[in-house]
């Protein structure tokens, strides 16, 4: 045989052939004994073994038994139960004290020479087997001879503590040797492609091993063989060349065959016989070891004697059999568990480093490249690559042909996509003849494949090269076909077993199962550490949005506020704060377009960088105001004068937009500590003071801040003032927006929003009074007349049948932290006899950062509540993706700003499209504000956002208008699908 050929080639029509062979339904029993099968319905002996006539006095005719009750042949039944056969039913599977009632045919004489029997009896469906087996005749005959419970206790004792699979299984056949008295045990293992391999040997002093270290092929124990050896895990054959009985009448009176799995008397199938002929073996006892629910392999024990009475297996030897089986597959079990263990440690290990490694490198392939030395080490691999998201890798020594897209490519067409989930494959045979190699990895004869099956479907994998095996097999593993009468193809067993060797090319060194968890887990390590390092990149975005201006790239006010204060906290008060604004930039936006204006502020952002210094502080506030705060050598008003003056000289040169020459001024704000403020907050309001001061002299000029100026604040005050009767004067109203469902198209939700109907000012938006609401702290006051007035709305169309929208209301900082919100709010629902269902609670990104711990457990209390949570306007803030991760939040509502720009702005629409996908990830709801056009809630549809809100659908209207807009609003859209 050349060294590519394989082993057992037989063709399609014999493979399915032999596989149809009923091995264990074969009709015969061994002759030491007999057999009765009992029907346990009528309690009557339906089948009988051809021998009983050998072994039951005076019976001539061996059919005389079937169709006879049961009770009256066999001593110790039991009648008066079901069917006659009461005792039966209950202990079928226990060996019975009955007797054979040999007087039914014998005479007295012949009764009492005959032996004594012992009865083991199973069930098989609803037939039971009474098996009679000699038994013991002389004291002491049914006990091992020569050994002691001392020795078998100290021999057991000694296996269960072996510390090494191949010492345990050298003391194993050893144990089994001395107390059976077999001429030869050992142990054959099952390998993983169904060949066997005998791990150990030992033999009676009048013999030499000869089969250790020997392999055999898989067709020597056939897959149904295997199933019998599982079913019934000890087999006894007492005699090869007996002629076995038939059992009579051949079937059942059903007209099947009996089912003889579990027969200790069962014959063996006549290939069988044959193969042990060839093996010059009369007499064998088999043990099953069966680990994990699967067949491990077998203690196998041969004697070139028949072991027939009067030295036939007794009871005591096969108990002892068993308990070695037993303490066997326990000792198996462990050793190979700890194995198991110690590799998967060794893994963990590793894996524990590059999983800290990987979340502090630059990228995934740089991190996978310095650890691959170690990662191919532990997994014994030539390549190792993976695919994760949008990243290829493919990295060590291994032979490659093609790209790294290509070769993971190739990989992914190998797994086994059956089962969705997680899962690993592996092979290790690509290089045998009849098998199909990788093209990119031509050298790999072994392949392991982890996939997963998440957010984003990845794989990891690594292969190994060809390890050339020099397989010494018992027996050239060659059989011959023959046809039986019935017709069937069959295969007759080799006849020697002499040693053959064999070169087996094409297979790398198996995978364990260690390796192959191991690989999931470090697949699992590097798709975690992937979203680690996509969530630091979303959040350096988040964090570069929050504290720059998404236009010009600009800090914006977030950012310089914290950093002048820090300058201040330090005394470095050698400065000036400037607030820049456009002089009727307005009038740019609404004639030349948004998008001109957009430009314009680009250039004079890149302007403005041109002439400040290196210790100066540039930020854009919003719209077409700058801040500026200037290092100076001293609190100079005349010195920060000079300096803004070169501002106002950038803006002697036009702007070219779209070619046109645009001009424009500007009008600047000064204010300088310590004299104008020792603060942020007071600096600022002051260079505000003296901007205003700009403007109402003519625009584009400087002004530095005088403290008449304040006299300005008196109109602050009166606002203030009129604020706080505003509720007790009943001037507050509420109006509400609805919330759409994008793809339904149905109303789901309304917003309540005040508004201030002033009795001199008039209709007064938020914008006006909220912000001097929170200075003065009537936050509060409004906050609960909101409440209260959208838990009344709510109340009345209840009442009048209207269907239940949860009404959003928002939450201000002040009132998450009073200390009675939550009974207020309690107190508030029952009163109106309101489900808590029927509201939503808004909260905003400064509330959640500012007192992060008492956020969360208000709004845990509102979910224990039924009370929906949304943290609104994300995106405008700095939100740490760990604290959002922990709030119990339901849903995620996009600030407007990024709705208005996300279409124009392409930086706006990926950061857009990456909130609505970190909302998903998150289990939220993404709702988006502000949608004010068509084309905006397209996007939103085709990006996955599921709500919207915004003048696109309506304007806030008052209580009594929104059911008829919210049905205005569903009948377009009905309208709108349907000529779709």
């Amino acid at each position: 045989m050349k060294n590519q050929e394989r082993i057992d080639i037989i063709s399609a029509e014999l493979e399915k052939s032999c596989a149809l062979e009923q091995i264990h339904l074969l009709g015969t029993i061994q002759p030491h004994g007999f057999l009765m099968v009992v029907d346990l319905d009528s309690g009557r002996i339906v089948q009988v073994s051809s021998g009983i006539v050998r072994y039951w006095p005076g019976l001539r005719d061996m059919t005389a038994p079937v169709g006879q009750p049961v009770a009256e042949w066999v001593e110790g039944i039991d009648d008066s139960g079901s069917g006659g056969l009461g005792s039966l039913q209950e202990a079928y599977l226990q060996s019975m004290p009955w007797r054979p009632r040999f007087e039914r045919s014998g005479d007295a004489s012949a009764i009492s020479a005959a032996a004594q029997w012992e009865c083991a009896a199973h069930r098989v469906h609803r037939w039971a087997l009474l098996e009679w087996l000699p038994s013991v005749t002389e004291p002491g005959q049914n006990h091992l001879p020569g050994h002691t419970v001392t020795e078998i206790t100290r021999a057991m004792s000694r296996l269960r503590h072996a510390e090494q699979l191949d010492s345990f299984f050298t003391d194993c056949v050893k144990v089994v040797q001395e107390f059976s008295g077999f001429d030869r045990v050992m142990i054959y293992r099952f390998l993983p492609d169904g060949c066997g391999e005998v791990v150990a040997e030992h033999t009676a002093p009048a013999y030499q091993p000869r089969f250790l270290g020997l392999r055999f092929p898989a067709s020597d124990i056939p897959s149904q063989a295997r199933l019998l050896y599982m079913k019934n895990r000890l087999r006894v054959l007492a005699d090869v060349e007996a002629t076995p009985d038939v059992l009579v009448p051949p079937t059942l009176p059903d007209g099947t065959l009996l089912d003889q799995g579990q027969c200790l008397l069962r014959g063996l199938s006549p290939v069988h016989l044959s193969y042990l002929r060839n093996m010059g073996v009369r007499a064998t006892l088999t043990l099953s070891l069966v680990c994990d629910g699967k067949l491990w392999g077998l203690i196998a024990c041969h004697h070139h004697q028949p072991r027939v009475p009067p030295h036939q297996i007794r009871e005591g030897l096969r108990q002892l059999c068993e308990l070695v089986a037993e303490v066997s597959i326990m000792r198996i079990e462990s050793l190979t568990k700890i194995e198991s263990v110690r590799t998967q440690l060794s893994i963990d290990h590793l894996l524990n480093r590059l999983r800290q490694a990987l979340a502090d490198a630059r990228d995934m392939p740089s991190g996978l490249e310095a650890w691959m030395p170690e990662l191919l080490r532990m997994f014994r691999a030539s390549s190792l690559g993976l695919r994760i998201g949008g990243v290829d890798y493919v990295g060590g020594p291994g032979r490659r042909t093609k790209s790294m897209r290509a070769v993971l490519d190739e990989v992914w067409q190998r797994v086994d996509m059956r089962e969705p989930g997680s899962g690993v494959d592996m092979w290790d045979d690509l290089l045998a003849p009849g098998k199909r190699s990788l093209d990119s990895l031509p050298d790999a004869a072994g392949l392991l494949v982890a996939r997963h099956d998440g957010d984003d479907v990845s794989c990891c994998f690594a292969t190994r090269p060809e390890v050339v095996q020099q397989v010494r097999w018992g027996g050239k593993p060659h059989k011959h076909a023959v046809r039986v009468p019935t017709g069937m193809v069959r295969l007759e067993p080799r006849r020697s077993f002499a040693e053959w060797k064999q070169a087996l090319r094409g297979h790398s060194e198996a995978w364990s199962a260690a390796e192959a968890e191991g690989l999931g887990k470090l697949l699992q390590v590097v798709v975690e550490v992937n979203k680690l390092q996509l969530n630091r990149q979303l959040q350096e975005k988040l964090h570069w949005r929050a504290h720059h201006d998404q236009l010009t790239g600009l800090p914006n006010r977030h950012a310089m506020e914290e950093e002048v204060s820090r300058r201040l906290d330090l005394e470095q008060c050698s400065c000036a704060l400037l607030l820049l604004d456009l002089d009727n930039f307005k009038k740019i936006n609404d004639t030349h377009g948004h998008a001109s204006g957009d430009l314009l502020l680009q250039q004079l952002g890149d302007r403005l960088r041109s002439v400040v210094g290196r210790s100066d502080l540039l930020a854009r506030f919003g719209g077409d105001e700058f801040m500026v705060l200037l290092q100076l050598h001293g609190p100079n008003a005349t010195l920060a004068l000079s300096k803004a003056e070169r501002f106002h000289q950038l803006l002697c040169v036009p702007f070219e937009i779209n070619g046109q020459q645009l001009h424009l001024g500007m009008s600047i704000g000064i204010a300088i500590p310590p004299g104008h403020g020792q603060t942020t907050t007071e600096l600022m309001r002051r260079a505000d003071l003296a901007l205003y001061h700009a403007k109402s002299l003519g625009r584009s000029r400087s002004v530095v801040f005088e403290t008449m100026m304040e006299s300005n604040q008196l109109e602050f005050y009166r606002l203030e003032h009129d604020l706080a009767t505003a509720v007790e004067r009943n001037e507050l109203v509420l109006a509400f927006q609805p919330k759409v469902d994008l793809r339904s198209g149905r109303v789901i939700g309304l917003e309540a929003l005040v508004r201030w109907n002033h009795p001199n000012r008039g209709y007064c938006y938020p914008t006006i009074f909220i912000s001097v609401a929170e200075r003065s702290d009537q936050i509060i006051d409004i906050d609960r007349w909101v409440m209260r007035a959208a838990v009344e709305a709510q109340a009345g169309w209840l009442s009048a049948g209207r269907s239940l929208l949860p009404v959003a209301i928002n939450l201000s900082m002040a009132d998450i932290l009073s200390t009675n919100m939550l009974n207020r709010l309690d107190s508030l629902l029952a009163e109106c006899a309101v489900p808590a269902a029927a509201l939503e609670i808004e909260v905003t990104e400064s509330s959640m950062m500012d007192e992060p711990e008492k956020t969360r457990s208000v709004m845990q209390a509102l979910n224990q509540r039924g009370i929906v949570t949304t943290l609104d306007d994300f995106g405008t803030g700095f939100s740490s993706l760990s604290h959002l991760r922990q709030l119990p939040l339901q849903s995620l509502k996009i600030d407007q700003s990024f709705i208005q720009n996300m279409l124009d702005d392409s930086s706006a629409e990926k950061l857009t499209q990456t909130i609505i996908a970190m909302g998903h990830a998150l289990g939220m709801r993404v709702v988006a504000e502000g949608v004010e056009t068509a084309e905006q809630m397209r996007w939103l549809v085709d990006h996955g956002c599921e709500i919207g809100q915004g003048y696109f659908f309506s304007p806030p209207v008052s209580g009594e208008a929104i059911y008829a807009v919210i049905d205005r609003i569903e009948r377009e859209n009905r309208r709108l699908r349907t000529d779709l």
